[in-house]
């Protein structure tokens, strides 16, 4: 029998980063390029186009601390975790927001 387990595949995506996956291993040099950030390449075939695109998700994934890498492997932040981070980003935006008409205000006295 056949599992969902037995289907997935270590990926390495960067040097020292791992991620388990059930793309087939010809697609895997595209995936490593979408996340390197390398543009696709116009003679790959629908699969490996979708692993890139898939590549360069996890990346940005990975940039805006949505997926993270624990014990070498790139996994996603829990709901938890990610429900905390905006409030603090908020209070940020809030305390450093400016109207545009204050400035104007000023220069007109």
């Amino acid at each position: 029998m056949i599992t969902e387990r037995s289907l997935q595949r270590v990926l390495e995506l960067a040097e020292g980063i791992y991620i388990e996956t059930a793309i087939p291993r010809e697609s895997h040099p595209a995936v490593r390029s979408g996340f390197a950030g390398y543009p696709s390449n116009p003679r790959w075939t629908v699969r490996k186009h979708q692993a890139w695109k898939q590549g360069r998700q996890w990346r940005q994934a990975f940039d805006q601390g949505l997926m993270v890498v624990e014990k070498q492997q790139l996994v996603p932040v829990t709901q938890l975790e990610i429900r905390e981070q905006p409030v603090v980003a908020q209070q940020e935006v809030k305390s450093s927001w400016r109207s545009p008409f204050k400035k104007l205000t000023f220069s007109l006295n």
